[in-house]
């Protein structure tokens, strides 16, 4: 029997040009940008320093989006920008939103595209970017102060279930990229699987919590085109003043209730609970080595407003509660897969989004610091302050806690794997969080 065109399974991912993780903890707007640009303009010119006038024909990288986005409206000429962003991408690292030189585009709402559109749009070659908010950081709506940039790359409905394939910028690259060229990605950075990974579609719309802090869809960027956008900027690295662009609509937010959030409950009792739902869940994939539950990671999400709101004693956030729990999923020894399980309506639920790629360095830097220091695994949990992309595996509690940063950040003084006083992390997170609002208002 021949089945009609709608009921049939189908599945497809887009052949990526240039995927790049974020090369700082603020870039994933960057990044994405660059992804979209590249998969329509692949190829570098013959003289990178020297890009062509709107429409852009020519690939983009995050250092010359960074510098653009750094010196919008000044009358610096753009070289000087770019410079600072090639030797030294930190130099740059500021919020952002993708321009998408060269491209059209049109901007979606809140409620995300249906899932007729999004395959159209994969099925034309175009990903989508989407971006997500954090409702306890209390930013402005038409800031992209502590939003966090994705991209879909794919889909499937294969297995019964409408997901997406989406790439995610975090985290940033270990060790950091010496130099960031004007066209196209750093050399000598490793990109690794866990940055692609399928979602449900319904978690693109509502993620309800990205690694353990509550999450919502705000705003795409789809449709995308080669072609001048009207009143397009020309971008002139060897001299001259950019031309200013136009400013985007506000990151507009959809009205509708908020689940009623249940109050944390201590870690022993919420892994008691937690622990017999997630054996009942089928962690295999066909075709693929059989896979496992690693030891979990009980969550602290902090959101900006929690932070500031403990500024003289933020370790009294630290006090060994949690409303969400980080699986690690494991095969051969790696992490392959990560969920989460949400304490809502009084029971424990999978829900929510977690970064495999994320997980992965929190599994690693745990084990170290547990081998150097004799600790059971299951002793350590998760901080997790998404806004300023920053993610540690945790031991202690209040004033004797310590942070192993998953990830290097220079702005906060994070090494990863090196162990730091809660205290002292928290303060240093607080004093960015303060800086970047100041400069956003």
């Amino acid at each position: 029997m021949t089945l009609p065109l709608m009921a049939r399974a189908a599945s497809k991912n887009l052949v990526l040009t240039d995927a790049e993780p974020q090369y700082a903890n603020k870039l994933c707007w960057a990044a994405a940008d660059v992804l979209a640009v590249n998969n329509f303009y692949p190829h570098c010119p013959a003289s990178p320093s020297t890009p062509a006038a709107t429409p852009a024909l020519y690939p983009t990288s995050q250092a010359l989006e960074a510098a653009y986005n750094w010196g919008e409206g000044s009358a610096t000429p753009l070289s000087w920008y770019l410079s600072q962003c090639e030797t030294t991408i930190g130099n740059c690292n500021n919020w952002g939103t993708p321009l998408l030189h060269g491209l059209t585009f049109q901007w979606g709402t809140a409620a995300g595209l249906s899932w007729e559109t999004m395959t159209q749009e994969i099925d034309a070659g175009h990903p989508v970017l989407f971006v997500w908010d954090y409702p306890s950081n209390g930013t402005s709506a038409s800031s992209p102060v502590g939003l966090h940039e994705l991209v879909v790359i794919g889909y499937s409905d294969d297995g019964g279930t409408q997901q997406l394939q989406i790439w995610d910028p975090w985290p940033v690259p270990d060790p950091l990229p010496s130099e960031v060229p004007a066209c196209g990605p750093a050399s000598g950075v490793q990109v690794t699987q866990g940055h692609s990974q399928p979602i449900d579609f319904s978690t693109y719309s509502d993620p309800v919590s990205d690694m353990g802090v509550s999450a919502d869809h705000v705003q795409d960027q789809w449709d995308l085109a080669v072609g001048a956008v009207p009143d397009a900027p020309v971008l002139t690295v060897d001299g001259g003043t950019p031309a200013p662009h136009p400013i985007p609509p506000p990151f507009r937010k959809l009205p509708r209730p908020r689940q009623k959030l249940w109050p944390p409950v201590p870690f022993a009792e919420a892994l008691h609970a937690a622990l017999p739902q997630s054996r009942h869940l089928d962690l295999q994939v066909s075709g693929a080595a059989p896979r496992s539950l690693g030891v979990p990671f009980p969550i602290v999400g902090l959101g900006f407003q929690q932070l500031l709101s403990a500024v003289d004693d933020p370790t009294r956030l630290l006090a060994g509660s949690t409303s969400a729990i980080l699986f690690p999923v494991e095969s051969q020894g790696e992490v392959v897969d990560a969920f989460l399980l949400l304490f809502r309506e009084r029971r424990w639920r999978r829900a929510g989004y977690a970064n495999v790629e994320i997980t992965r360095r929190l599994v690693d830097v745990r084990a170290r610091y547990a081998a150097q220091r004799h600790l059971p695994l299951h002793s350590f949990y998760m901080v997790s302050v998404p806004g300023e992309v920053a993610f540690f595996a945790a031991y202690g509690k209040g004033k004797k806690a310590v942070l192993i940063p998953a990830s290097t950040d220079p702005t906060i003084d994070a090494v990863a794997g090196n162990a730091v006083p809660a205290r002292k992390q928290l303060r240093k997170l607080i004093e960015v969080i303060q800086s970047d609002l100041r400069r956003f208002r």
